[in-house]
């Protein structure tokens, strides 16, 4: 019986943690750049038309979902998903820059989520993004920006037409397609004036954002 108590305890704990996990939040930086992120704990395979970065190569890599709800999906830091065969993980991660430089993997698919939460209705922001290779973005299902480009990642190298943020949760997307050597992706939101938006907050789970404060972006999750 003592050892029953013993494994339910652990179990409380470990679930415990899990949920700090998932509610921690955080700032975009001074520039407005958002640092953290969810990824799969790898990026998918693709074949070698990866390297060839046109749309006619690249653009059925980007429409096809190799994830359940992949357009559309809010998962939590720790959940784990099919693609195809193969089993991956979300996984909170942090760039100590404005550019978030990935672990490179030649042909390859890398998928990030936010939830940026707003504390109001925003008319007229941009999403302005670098990435390495070519790119597409959405926010709430929407898509804002898709680049087609062999090109080192850079801060600012394309920027959405306007939309608007709610207030609320909104779900950042971002699937970048690597061909070779090097890769990353930077993201920042613009207001009107092209002034960074920093009144934002950064969460790892779709409810985190509202129900806890902002913390500093210069942590570690």
């Amino acid at each position: 019986m003592k050892h029953i108590f013993t494994i339910a305890a652990v179990l409380v704990l470990a679930l415990s943690g899990v949920s700090q996990a998932a509610d921690k939040t955080f700032k975009p930086d001074d520039e407005g750049y958002i640092r953290n992120w969810l990824m799969l704990d790898s990026p998918i395979s693709l074949d070698e038309k990866a390297s060839e970065h046109s749309e006619d190569n690249q653009k059925d890599f980007f429409d096809k979902e190799y994830i359940p709800n992949q357009f559309k999906a809010t998962p939590a830091e720790g959940e784990k998903v099919k693609a195809g065969t193969a089993d991956k993980t979300w996984k909170a991660l942090q760039s100590d820059d404005g550019v978030y430089k990935f672990e490179s993997v030649d042909n390859a698919l890398y998928l990030a989520i936010a939830y940026v939460t707003a504390e109001a209705d925003m008319a007229d922001v941009t999403l302005s993004i670098g990435s390495d290779d070519s790119s597409l973005w959405r926010v709430n299902g929407a898509e804002v920006v898709r680049v087609y480009s062999g090109r080192g990642v850079e801060k600012d190298q394309d920027k959405s037409k306007p939309f608007a943020l709610k207030k609320g949760v909104n779900v950042v997307y971002a699937a970048v397609i690597n061909g070779g050597g090097e890769t990353g992706m930077s993201a920042r939101f613009l207001d009107k004036g092209d002034k960074p938006v920093n009144n934002l907050v950064i969460s790892m789970a779709p409810g985190a954002g509202a129900a806890a404060p902002a913390a500093d972006p210069a942590k570690k999750p």
